[in-house]
C-alpha cells in the first residue's frame, strides 16, 4: 500500500471518528450527574438544571439537580422545620385544658344565672299582673325592667362563654393531630423529593 493511500485512509477515520464521538463536553446532564460551579444554571430539552449539593444525600458532592428535585428539597426541609416547631405537645396541651376548664366553669355560672334571672322575669311578671296595688305594680315593673336587662347580658355573656369553650376544643383537638399531620408532611415531602431527585432525571 503507498504512503498516499495510507494517509488517505488514515484522515478518513479520523473524520469518521470526528462525526460519530460525542465529544465529553456533550455528556448528558440530569440529576445526579457531576459539576463544578456552584449554583451554575443549564437547560437542557427545555428542562432547567442547578449545580449544588443534595441535601438529602449524606457526604452529597456537587451535581447537577433539576429545579423540581431543588424545589422539593426545600419543601422537604421546610416540612422538617415545621415538624421540630411544633414543641411539646404535652405542656402546650396542659395550658389549652386549663384554659378550657376555666372557661366551662365559667359558662355553667352563667348558665345557672341566666336561668334564674329567667325564671325571677317570669316570677315578677306572675305577681306585677296578680297585684292591684299601683305602687307596687310600679316597683315590680322596675325590678322587672333589671332583670329583663340582666338576662339580655347573661345571655350575651352565655354566648360568648359558649363560643370560646368551642374554640379551645377545636384548638387542642388541632393541637393533638399536630404530631401526626407533621409526621406525614415529613414523610410525604421526602416521597416527593426522593422521586424528583432520582438519579438519572
Amino acid at each position: 500500500m503507498s504512503r498516499k493511500l495510507a494517509a488517505t485512509l488514515l484522515s478518513t477515520v479520523v473524520i469518521a471518528g470526528g462525526l460519530f464521538a460525542a465529544p465529553a463536553s456533550a455528556a448528558k446532564i440530569s440529576n445526579g450527574t457531576a459539576c463544578s460551579k456552584l449554583n451554575a444554571t443549564t437547560s437542557v430539552s427545555g428542562y432547567k438544571y442547578k449545580c449544588a449539593k443534595n441535601s438529602m444525600v449524606k457526604n452529597s458532592k456537587l451535581t447537577w439537580l433539576s429545579v423540581e428535585c431543588v424545589t422539593a428539597i426545600t419543601q422537604f426541609q421546610a416540612a422538617v422545620k415545621a415538624q421540630k416547631g411544633v414543641g411539646d405537645i404535652s405542656a402546650q396541651t396542659a395550658e389549652l385544658d386549663a384554659e378550657l376548664e376555666k372557661a366551662v366553669a365559667a359558662l355553667a355560672n352563667v348558665t345557672t344565672a341566666y336561668e334564674s334571672a329567667r325564671a325571677q322575669v317570669t316570677k315578677s311578671q306572675a305577681s306585677m299582673n296578680a297585684s292591684t296595688n299601683a305602687s307596687e305594680k310600679l316597683a315590680l315593673s322596675g325590678a322587672l325592667s333589671k332583670l329583663a336587662n340582666a338576662v339580655l347580658i347573661l345571655s350575651s355573656s352565655k354566648s360568648k362563654l359558649s363560643a370560646q369553650v368551642k374554640d379551645l376544643e377545636s384548638k387542642k383537638a388541632l393541637l393533638l393531630s399536630a404530631p401526626a399531620a407533621f409526621k406525614d408532611s415529613v414523610s410525604d415531602a421526602q416521597s416527593s423529593a426522593g422521586l424528583l431527585c432520582k438519579k438519572g432525571y
